[in-house]
């Protein structure tokens, strides 16, 4: 089995560097990021782009969903020109894994500890999938957690045609799910943002001291949303996580 951290880092090799956001914690430096930037093309899982691959891509996917030959032309000049690798989001670990499935597949049969987001009560890992549901009720794409960003989680993932391999925050995407890739990846590492200090002074409802609790919170991988000093779901949320995680400990409970 292979390590979650060991994917990430593969993963963060082929992400677009500008897309890196100033001051995001990941387990390599941003100057390790984006030695490789890979393009995004449905069907593919890390593939030399050709002229033949182009073609057929069309032919069979892109052409069927309403592009036009000129729009496709533009948005994939120079790959080839520019020894362009390409790979679509679950394409992204099934590279890394020798493996040719789909997001949904990934979901179903890989993963663990999974279910929708506002459900799962437990903190972020490094490696995690994060996927979105389709109307369908299908994941229909896939990311994965690659650092924090003052305690928000950032996910690496082949966007699409025009994006690429990029890194996005958490709360820019529309994730619906997320879930261990346990069939797969062994989570033996922790990985967490940097510590935050955290002093209470008044009650919290809302203001400076949730604001901070949120801060101290997102850095240790519970999220509660962006720190903006507001308790909502989301803080709820992460600070259930935290409890539950530490109740024990904290306060013998068994």
């Amino acid at each position: 089995m292979k390590n979650a951290r060991d994917f990430i880092i593969f993963a963060l090799t082929h992400a677009k560097r500008e897309s890196i956001p100033e001051g995001a914690h990941l387990p390599v430096s941003p100057d390790e990021c984006g030695t490789e930037p890979w393009e995004y093309l449905y069907g593919t899982t890390g593939n030399k782009v050709s002229d033949a691959l182009l073609a057929e891509r069309y032919e069979n996917f892109y052409k069927k969903k309403g592009w036009s030959p000129e729009a496709y032309a533009r948005v994939t000049e120079n790959w080839v020109a520019l020894s362009r690798r390409a790979t679509d989001c679950q394409g992204l670990l099934d590279c890394f894994l020798g493996a040719d499935v789909t997001a949904n597949y990934c979901y179903s049969a890989w993963c663990s500890e999974r279910g929708r987001i506002e459900e799962v009560e437990r903190k972020y890992e490094l490696g995690e999938a994060l996927f979105y549901m389709n109307s369908e009720g299908r994941m229909s794409h896939v990311g994965f957690v690659c650092g924090f960003l003052n305690g928000e989680p950032l996910a690496v993932e082949a966007r699409g045609i025009r994006y690429g391999v990029v890194v996005t925050k958490l709360s820019e995407r529309p994730w619906t799910h997320r879930g261990l890739v346990s069939a797969k990846l062994s989570y033996d590492e922790e990985f967490r943002d940097e510590p935050v200090l955290l002093e209470l002074k008044r009650p919290m409802i809302q203001g400076e001291c949730i604001e901070n609790l949120q801060k101290a919170l997102n850095s240790l991988g519970y999220y509660c949303g962006t720190a903006d000093g507001r308790c909502g779901r989301v803080t709820l949320n992460g600070v259930k996580s935290f409890v539950l995680a530490h109740a024990e400990s904290m306060l013998g409970i068994k």
